[in-house]
C-alpha cells in the first residue's frame, strides 16, 4: 500500500486528526508530505496498521504511536506511564518564574520526565532530581532522560521514603496522584488504559500531600519554593496541608479553562 492509501485507510478508522498525527509520527510525513509521497510505498506498514488497530480499540492515541508531546518536546510513552497533560504546564510556568539557574530542584512522582527533563533542558546549570517508584514509568523516566541528554539525576524509590536523597532543595514541585480512589472506576475509557498507581491518591485524593507536607517540606530550604498540581476541587485542602507546615505567600493558579491547577507557596524564613 503507498502512503495515501494507508491515510485513506486509517481515515476509514479513525479521524483525520488521528490518522495524520499516525502518519507523522511513524512515518514522519505530514500533510505536505503526503501530498508529495502519497504514492510512494513505504518499506513496511505494520507499525502503522498495528498503531490503527489499537487506537481503534480504544487505546490512547499517545500509547497507540508510543510518542507524545509537551512544551515542544518529544517524550516516550507505554501502558506502564501516565500521558503527559498540558495542566502540568501551569506547574512547570510557575516553576521557571522562580529560576534563575542554580537551584536545587526535586520533581516527585515524576513519572516520564516530563517536569525534570523540561527544567533541566531550560535551567543545566540547576542540579534536577526526579523520583519515581514503579518500574514502568521509571524506565521511561531513563529513556526521556537520556533521549534529551537532559542532565537528571535519577531516584528509583518511593516518596514516602524520604530519606532516598540528602540534603535541602530550592524548590519542590510534584504532580502526584490526586483522583479519590472511588471515582476512578468511572473515568473515561482511555483514563481506564493509564496505570492506577499514578491515578489513585488515596480516599480522599490526598494521600501523596500529606506525604509530601510531612516528610518533603522539611527538606525545602528557607525561602524555597513549593508547587504543586492539584485536583480542581483540592485547592483549600491542599493549602491547609502546606500552611501546617509553615509555608506562607499561598496562592492558587488557575489553568486555561478556569479551573484550580496549581498551589504554590514559600517556606517560612
Amino acid at each position: 500500500m503507498t502512503y495515501h492509501e494507508l491515510y485513506v485507510y486509517a481515515k476509514s478508522r479513525l479521524s483525520d486528526y488521528e490518522a495524520m498525527c499516525l502518519m507523522e509520527d511513524i512515518f514522519g510525513i505530514d500533510r505536505l508530505g503526503l501530498a508529495i509521497h502519497g504514492s510512494d510505498i513505504p518499506e513496511s506498514g505494520i507499525e502503522f496498521m498495528t498503531a490503527i488497530e489499537k487506537r481503534f480499540s480504544g487505546m490512547p492515541l499517545q500509547y497507540a504511536t508510543g510518542k507524545a508531546y509537551f512544551m515542544g518536546r518529544q517524550y516516550f510513552v507505554g501502558e506502564g506511564v501516565l500521558i503527559p497533560r498540558d495542566d502540568t504546564e501551569v506547574a512547570v510556568d510557575e516553576c521557571i518564574k522562580f529560576m534563575t539557574g542554580n537551584e536545587r530542584v526535586i520533581d516527585l512522582c515524576s513519572g516520564s520526565g516530563i517536569i525534570a527533563v523540561t527544567l533541566a533542558k531550560e535551567f543545566p546549570k540547576s542540579e534536577i532530581y526526579a523520583v519515581e517508584l514503579e518500574s514502568g514509568a521509571y524506565e521511561y523516566l531513563e529513556m526521556n532522560v537520556k533521549y534529551h541528554n537532559a542532565n537528571v539525576k535519577l531516584i528509583h524509590d518511593s516518596i514516602f521514603n524520604e530519606n532516598c536523597v540528602d540534603g535541602k532543595f530550592d524548590i519542590i514541585i510534584s504532580n502526584p496522584p490526586y483522583i479519590r480512589t472511588d471515582i476512578i472506576p468511572d473515568l473515561q475509557n482511555e483514563v481506564q488504559y493509564e496505570p492506577k498507581t499514578a491515578l489513585d491518591g488515596g480516599n480522599d485524593g490526598l494521600d501523596f500531600y500529606r506525604c509530601i507536607a510531612e516528610k518533603w517540606i522539611p527538606k525545602l530550604k528557607k525561602g524555597g519554593k513549593i508547587i504543586l498540581e492539584i485536583g480542581e476541587e483540592q485547592a483549600k485542602d491542599v493549602s491547609k496541608l502546606l500552611e501546617m507546615q509553615r509555608i506562607t505567600q499561598i496562592c492558587v493558579v488557575k489553568d486555561i479553562q478556569e479551573l484550580d491547577r496549581v498551589v504554590f507557596g514559600t517556606m517560612k524564613k
